[in-house]
């Protein structure tokens, strides 16, 4: 009788989650997002009414096993679920930036912080004019900010932001960004990305800084032949981190680099041309003719979890 009594109050237990759980989905008091799922989950109650049949004659306490184990199966499938989504490519939202630099500007701020969304930044064809076009899932929205305050600045700031706290599975997935900078404009760059390729491909143009942290993912990042007008001294000119993935650095021939690298724990040697550069001790990679290029940039890298590689590229 024990048993029975145990069994009956878990179905109890669910019958009553079950119908309150559908009174408050009528009044809208749980997130669109969480109903989905839960509309989607329905058949592990049959999963549970099945371990509860099979172990509650065999097992002590086997009607709360079976329920642990079927909450453990909803999360399990849950977080797969989200998981696989979340690496398609969508093109449910689509927005578009398209904004003119006043001639008086001599420096462009620009901050980009991004979600699961592979980046591109390149030089723009127009002069004095940044563009750039967002393709993603209908639970991304881009927000775009652009002033010139009047100190000969401007500020260009663009984030991706996800409203909805529990998004729709089926609206779920990765996006694409592609952001075009003018040449003629000095750059101050900093970037911020969750998951997602960066390809960071500053030839041509006027860098000043630049500053990135990409959580995961591969980042590519092929610096400019200019010189900085604050690279004097032992100036670092900004650091490139990726702390789950590979960093490729790639240097004009024309400039001498010198890179600071933090690899953490990793046990992976960095990558590079022994003709063109020194490993020093400290973790120091640099360019054999730093002492006497006219052009030089210092620049600290950072990949825990990664490889690191710096390559040369032709004028």
């Amino acid at each position: 009788m024990r048993v029975s009594h145990r069994t009956n109050l878990l179905w109890g237990l669910v019958v009553l989650a079950v119908g309150l759980i559908v009174l408050l989905q009528a009044l809208d008091f749980i997130p669109a997002g969480v109903s989905d799922v839960l509309s989607r989950s329905w058949p592990l109650l049959l999963v549970l009414a099945g371990l509860s049949i099979l172990l509650r004659d065999r097992v002590r306490f086997g009607s709360l096993i079976a329920l642990v184990i079927s909450a453990a199966l909803l999360a399990g499938v849950v977080t797969s679920a989200f998981s696989n989504r979340a690496t398609q490519i969508r093109s449910d939202y689509q927005t578009a930036l398209n904004e003119s630099v006043a001639p008086g500007i001599n420096l462009l701020r620009v901050r980009v912080a991004a979600l699961s969304t592979d980046v591109e930044i390149v030089r723009s064809l127009t002069a004095r004019t940044i563009t750039g076009q967002f393709i993603g899932s209908s639970e991304s929205l881009l927000q775009t900010t652009y002033n010139e305050p009047g100190d000969g600045a401007a500020d260009l700031t663009i984030s991706e932001t996800q409203p909805n706290q529990f998004p729709f599975l089926e609206a779920i997935g990765r996006g694409t960004f592609r952001l075009e900078l003018p040449a003629s404009v000095p750059l101050d760059i900093e970037f911020t990305g969750d998951q997602g390729t960066l390809i960071l491909n500053m030839d041509g143009l006027s860098l000043e800084r630049l500053n990135m942290d990409l959580k995961q993912g591969d980042a590519v990042v092929s610096l400019p032949e200019y010189q900085p007008l604050g690279s004097t001294g032992d100036a670092i000119l900004g650091t490139l981190v990726v702390r789950d993935g590979n960093i490729t650095v790639r240097v004009p021939t024309a400039v001498a680099a010198r890179f600071a690298l933090n690899r953490g724990g990793s046990s992976s040697q960095p990558v590079y041309d022994p003709q063109l550069y020194n490993y020093l001790v400290g973790d120091i990679l640099e360019a054999r003719n730093f002492d006497s290029a006219a052009i030089k940039v210092r620049y600290a890298l950072t990949a825990p979890r990664g490889l690191l590689t710096v390559e040369s590229t032709p004028a």
